[in-house]
């Protein structure tokens, strides 16, 4: 971090040294390039996401990337999403003197710096500058631009601020072109504000239309103001477009300020997805406070979230990447509760979980044990959607259904959920959701529920039905399993054998030859055309396994490991296909579907291969800079796994299960709810010493490389002794899994 605002430095000085630290080295611009986090301004969960814009033809999905010039600030996006880019609404351009309203004008940036709730840049233009600096609330972004002029022979100039409230993220690509507006209007109301408004569709998932609404007010009078459409001013205070044929119209306003060099102009904007007037009181709500109040508060929010989990000892690059993953954990799902119109105001709601299927496995257990009065605001928003629109989502983006990625994994949710206790739902209507998932098929389980008709007639989905046909079939058993769980829990022991039976029909699947699990037809004959890996570059689309492949996809029966691993031939041989896994290749920690790979060798009975391979995915994969996450961040999925592993421990979602790895520091507390707290201490600690030798749990001795969930959410200590070189320990005592020959 380059530079700090008055209100941070100030903020040092009255806060712990610890808590100073969480802020100053944790690192926004961790994971922008190919991770896809942006590394503007919000608080955790925020509406408002305020960031830099890059224009580039392949826009990412948080709209910058680190080596290309700023064209402005947007109000809305994405974080380490892929695909094709959504939201990116009113952007804010300022400009010196001269008024720039054809293109967009690609600034040089320096000074570049951010830590969470804060960013600020200088930009350049010529032998002008405007330092630019960001900070936000729930629903408001705040703007402080400082403009100025070198080696000018007047000290005056004009400040001008260019708001185009037509833009979005989009790709020129007429495949996935992004998102486009639809209808939009702006007016000027007094001489120091003006609102607006865009409706707009498409991006990853669907059209999924959604409409915002701003507000925005300045903090001086306009010296003159306008409205521009394609590049020309019009003689208007207000405009009402719309554009039914997604041509790229722009339009927007103008504002500036006659002043002197190094004059301050401050702006904020609210927003809503409700009305005009919401805005307006969204962006009153805070009163008379500042931009150094209101970054002081969004500090305050982020130094409460991100001070949960304390670290000790480890390298200084350890301590920074996990601090900047725990960071990225807290940017999505996006706080819409009370903003949605026909959705109750007082039940919590979420949108943009992109997706249910990326956050699954790592980033909401993270939340059930960290956050846990957050992850039960998300259940109740999926059990919300289930009980108004019928089903649970995969993918809820911009209010509506999106792309299912893979099983009815929000069915693992409610599991993780019930098993873990975490309370504030009804474990009822959790059953019946889950159930709807898997008995009834919608008119369209492409972003919603199954193909139940398929699955529940055959076991597996059949060929040309669906592309990822064998991936799904894997996860709907696990979802099985998961809804066994929930129907256990309840006292349905019927039901819970009915779905514990019917995971296990997955096996027809495994090739005896191949030691894989491939496709079948009608007749139960295999497919002709094995591979292990994906037959497409494109895997997304491959008709068999949805971004993985066989090999990869092989390991994924997480209820029932035991039998995975007698189907070859038992742990000699299992541990034999996962070392050709990692070393051969074909393994990479880049998506979701490797997340439990490296700690599956604990099944098997060879905990130190798990450290090994976890050890070297933390020390190698993960790398400081912007293109330090090995693949795009999901939401924070791939951040979620490193805080997991980093602490030395990763759960088996769905399940009252942890797996242990290796811890990268001496010391780590995790502040439970109720004012308890875990502690993990690594004893011998070293970058070498890799190996759990021993361990206790709360003073008795641990001897398995594995715990439960409430054996630690009352609090307690897991002390490891560590060592450079392993031994039996985590050999015998293996976690509970199914076992059928």
């Amino acid at each position: 971090m380059k530079k700090l605002s008055i209100a941070f430095l100030l903020f040092l000085l009255t806060v712990s040294v610890s808590a100073s630290d969480i802020l100053s080295r944790t690192s926004v611009f961790w994971g922008t390039d190919g991770g896809n986090v942006y590394p503007g301004v919000s608080v955790p969960f925020g509406m408002v996401k305020l960031g830099p814009e890059v224009r580039v033809a392949w826009q990412p999905t948080s709209g910058y990337v680190s080596n290309e010039p700023i064209v402005g600030f947007s109000h809305t996006r994405t974080s380490g999403t892929g695909g094709a880019p959504r939201y990116g609404n009113f952007l804010f351009m300022p400009q010196v003197d001269s008024m720039r309203l054809n293109g967009y004008y690609k600034y040089s940036k320096l000074n570049e710096a951010g830590y969470p709730g804060y960013y600020t840049v200088t930009l350049k233009d010529r032998d002008s500058y405007v330092k630019a600096e960001l900070t936000a609330s729930q629903k408001v972004g705040y703007h402080r631009y400082t403009f100025s002029k070198k080696y000018s022979q007047s000290n005056s100039l004009n400040a001008n601020v260019v708001i185009d409230v037509s833009n979005t993220l989009t790709r020129i690509s007429n495949e996935i072109p992004g998102t486009y507006w639809t209808n939009g209007y702006i007016s000027f109301l007094t001489p120091t504000t003006l609102e607006a408004s865009i409706s707009c569709e498409g991006g990853w998932g669907g059209l999924n239309p959604y409409t915002f609404y701003c507000y925005i007010e300045f903090d001086k009078p306009f010296t003159s103001s306008g409205i521009w459409l394609d590049g020309k001013t019009i003689n208007r205070k207000s405009l009402a477009l719309s554009n039914p044929e997604k041509l790229l119209k722009r339009f927007g306003a103008m504002v500036s300020f006659a002043g002197n060099s190094g004059m301050e102009v401050n702006c904020k904007v609210g927003v809503s997805l409700l009305s005009y007037e919401a805005a307006m009181l969204n962006a009153r709500n805070n009163g008379k406070k500042g931009f150094d109040e209101i970054l002081a508060d969004a500090e305050n929010l982020w130094t409460d979230k991100l001070q949960k989990i304390q670290t000790k000892g480890g390298s200084v690059l350890a301590q920074q990447l996990f601090r900047s993953a725990l960071r990225n954990t807290l940017l999505m799902p996006t706080n819409v509760t009370s903003e949605v119109p026909g959705w109750n105001p007082n039940v919590p709601h979420y949108w943009d979980f992109y997706c249910v299927w990326d956050v699954f496995r790592a980033t909401m257990p993270l939340y059930t044990l960290v956050w846990p009065e957050r992850q039960r605001e998300f259940v109740q928003t999926l059990l919300e959607i289930y009980k108004q629109r019928g089903y649970l989502p995969d993918a809820w983006i911009a209010g509506d259904y999106a792309m299912m990625q893979g099983g009815s994994n929000a069915d693992v949710v409610l599991a993780d959920a019930v098993l873990k206790k975490l309370g504030g739902f009804d474990v009822q209507l959790a059953l019946d959701a889950a159930r709807r998932n898997a008995e009834i098929q919608p008119e369209n389980p492409q972003i919603r529920g199954r193909y139940a008709n398929d699955y529940n007639k055959y076991g597996y989905i059949l060929p040309g039905k669906v592309a990822g046909k064998v991936s799904r079939t894997l996860e709907y058993a696990y979802n099985d399993f998961c809804i066994a769980n929930i129907a256990a829990t309840v006292g349905n022991k019927e039901l819970a054998n009915k779905y514990n039976e019917q995971s296990l029909n997955v096996f027809n699947l495994f090739h005896p030859e191949h030691k894989m699990f491939w496709a079948k037809d009608s007749t139960e004959k295999w497919m002709p055309d094995f591979t292990p890996v994906s037959k497409r570059k494109d895997h997304w689309n491959d008709p068999y396994f949805y971004e993985g492949g066989s090999q990869i996809y092989s390991t994924y029966v997480p209820h029932a490991m035991q039998t995975l691993i007698d189907k070859h031939g038992g742990s000699k041989q299992y541990i034999a296909y996962l070392d050709k896994l990692f070393d051969s290749g074909v393994f990479g920690i880049e998506n979701e579907p490797e997340f439990l790979i490296p700690y599956q060798y604990i099944y098997a009975g060879d905990y130190p291969s798990t450290a090994r391979r976890v050890h070297d995915i933390l020390t190698k994969a993960y790398q400081p800079g912007s293109a330090g996450i090995p693949g795009q961040d999901d939401s924070g999925s791939m951040s979620a796994w490193y805080v997991f592993s980093a602490m030395g421990f990763f759960p088996v979602a769905g399940q009252d299960l942890y797996l242990i790895g290796t811890p990268l520091f001496a010391e780590t507390t995790i502040e439970l709810e109720g004012n308890k707290q875990f502690h993990i201490i690594a004893k011998n600690h070293a970058a070498k010493n890799i190996y759990a030798t021993k361990a206790t749990l709360n003073g008795k001795s641990l001897n398995r490389a594995w715990f439960k969930h409430s054996e630690i959410s009352k609090g307690g200590k897991l002390v490891f002794e560590m060592s450079a070189t392993p031994n039996d320990w985590g050999k015998s005592n293996l976690p509970a899994s199914v076992s059928i020959k």
